[in-house]
C-alpha cells in the first residue's frame, strides 16, 4: 500500500497524467467534438472509423479523460498535502544544518556577516550559542501553492468540459433564434466555400444578451466561437434548402422554405407535392441522372417534385429560375439557400470565474517559487553555513563584503 500511495504522488506519475490531457486536449482541439457520425464519415473518409471507435469525437467526456484528470487530481491532492505537512514540520535549524559545509572565519568577519544578514533584513532565531539568519520564509510554500493551482485549474477546467449546456440549431442567413432566456442569435451570413472555391464553413453571427450587450458581427468556423456573456456559438454542420414563390392571380406572394415532402397547396387538393431537391445531374447517354451527394454546393439543384390537380398527378423536374401554373397560382423555383447548424453552448457564469481564480493561484504560486527564495543562514562562533536555493548568489555576496573590508 505504501508503494502504491508514494507512486500515485510522485512527480513522474504526475508528468505522465499532464502529458496524456495534453494529448487529449490538442486532439480534440484538432478534431471537432459531438458532430453527427456522418461529419466524420465525410470529414475524415479514411479515418472516421478510428476517430469513432476510440471516442475521439467526444474526448472530453470520454471514461479515459474523465480517469485521467482524476487520478491527476489525487496525484497533485497527494502532493500538496505531503508538502504542506514537510513545510509545517520544517525547523529552520535544521534546515540550516543541512546546507554546505560551515565556512570558517574570525570573529570579526564573522561580525561583518552578520551585519550584512541585517543589512537584507533577514529575521534571526538564537538557539544558544548559534544563530538563524533567515528570510522569504513564505517562499516555501511556492510549490505547495503552484500545485493547488495547477489542481484547481485542472478540476475547473473538467467542470468547464462537463457542465455548460449544449443545443444544436439551425438558423437561416438574414434570421435569428431566440433562445429561453431572451438572448438572439442572429445569422448575418453563411458560406460554405471561400473565395478560391476550397470548402470552408463559416457564419457571421450577431449574439445579443437580454441586457442588450452583444458580441458584435462576429465570423464564426468550427473551432473558432462567437462569444457573449456565457454563451459560445460555434458553426458546426450547414445544410441547403430549396426555395419556391408562390404568386396568385392578384399578384400577392409568399415565400416558403421547402423540404422533402412537403405539400404546397391553398385547398390541400391541387398544389405541389415536393419529392427532393438535388445538388446536380450528368448527361449519359441514357439520360439525365441525378446526384444525390450532397457535400458542398449545389452546382447545378434540381428540383424533383408531383403535380397533383384535377387531371390527375405527374412528376416533373424543374432547375432554379423555372415556374410553372398549377390551378390559381404560379410557383417559382428559386435559388436554394445555404444555412448554418449551429452548436450553441451556455456555461455557469460561475466556471470562468474559478477558472480566473485558479490561473491567478497558479501565477502566485510561480511568483512565490521563483522570486521569494528563502534564505537560511545558520551563523555560530566558528563561522556560517547556508542553505538556500540560490547558496551560490548569496555565498558570493557574502564573500565579496569580506573582501571590500580586507581592501
Amino acid at each position: 500500500m505504501k508503494k502504491i500511495n508514494t507512486f500515485l504522488r510522485s512527480m513522474t506519475f504526475g508528468v505522465i497524467l499532464l502529458g496524456l490531457i495534453i494529448l487529449f486536449s490538442v486532439a480534440g482541439s484538432v478534431i471537432p467534438q459531438n458532430n453527427e457520425v456522418m461529419y466524420y464519415v465525410r470529414s475524415y473518409p479514411s479515418y472516421y472509423q478510428v476517430i469513432l471507435t476510440l471516442g475521439l469525437n467526444r474526448i472530453f467526456t470520454s471514461w479515459y479523460f474523465v480517469v485521467t484528470v482524476i487520478l491527476l487530481c489525487i496525484n497533485l491532492t497527494l502532493c500538496s498535502i505531503v508538502r504542506f505537512r514537510r513545510i509545517n514540520e520544517e525547523d529552520l535549524v535544521e534546515t540550516a544544518l543541512q546546507g554546505k559545509e560551515t565556512v570558517e572565519l574570525d570573529p570579526e568577519s564573522l561580525d561583518k556577516v552578520r551585519l550584512e544578514l541585517v543589512r537584507m533584513r533577514c529575521h534571526t532565531r538564537q538557539t544558544g550559542d548559534r544563530t538563524v539568519y533567515y528570510k522569504n520564509g513564505f517562499g516555501r510554500y511556492g510549490t505547495f501553492i503552484t500545485h493547488l493551482g495547477i489542481l484547481f485549474t485542472v478540476v475547473f477546467f473538467a467542470l468547464g468540459m462537463s457542465l455548460p449546456k449544449i443545443t444544436d440549431q439551425t438558423c437561416m442567413p438574414k434570421e435569428s433564434l431566440v433562445l429561453e432566456d431572451g438572448t438572439e442569435i442572429y445569422v448575418d451570413t453563411f458560406s460554405i466555400t471561400d473565395s478560391t472555391g476550397r470548402l470552408d464553413y463559416k457564419s457571421v453571427v450577431n449574439i445579443i444578451l437580454p441586457n442588450e450587450k452583444e458580441s458584435g458581427l462576429t465570423e464564426v468556423s468550427v473551432n473558432h466561437p462567437a462569444s457573449a456573456g456565457q454563451y459560445k456559438v460555434y458553426q458546426q454542420t450547414y445544410g441547403t434548402i430549396g426555395r419556391i414563390t408562390v404568386r396568385d392571380k392578384k399578384n400577392h406572394q409568399d415565400t416558403f422554405n421547402i423540404e422533402s415532402q412537403d405539400f404546397l397547396s391553398s385547398d390541400g387538393k391541387t398544389g405541389i407535392l415536393i419529392d427532393n431537391l438535388y445538388p446536380g445531374f450528368t448527361e449519359t447517354e441514357e439520360g439525365m441522372q441525378l446526384i444525390t451527394s450532397t457535400s458542398g454546393r449545389y452546382e447545378n439543384p434540381v428540383y424533383v417534385f408531383v403535380v397533383i390537380n384535377e387531371t390527375g398527378q405527374e412528376a416533373m423536374l424543374a432547375f432554379p429560375g423555372d415556374s410553372i401554373d398549377v390551378g390559381d397560382y404560379t410557383y417559382y423555383f428559386e435559388d436554394p439557400v445555404e444555412y448554418p447548424g449551429l452548436r450553441i453552448k451556455k456555461s455557469p457564469a460561475y466556471i470562468n470565474l474559478f477558472l480566473l481564480i485558479a490561473v491567478l493561484v497558479l501565477v502566485f504560486g510561480l511568483a512565490v517559487t521563483f522570486l521569494w527564495i528563502p534564505v537560511v543562514v545558520l551563523v555560530t562562533p566558528a563561522g556560517y553555513r547556508i542553505c538556500s536555493q540560490k547558496a551560490e548568489g548569496l555565498e558570493l555576496r557574502l564573500k565579496s563584503v569580506l573582501k571590500k573590508e580586507k581592501e
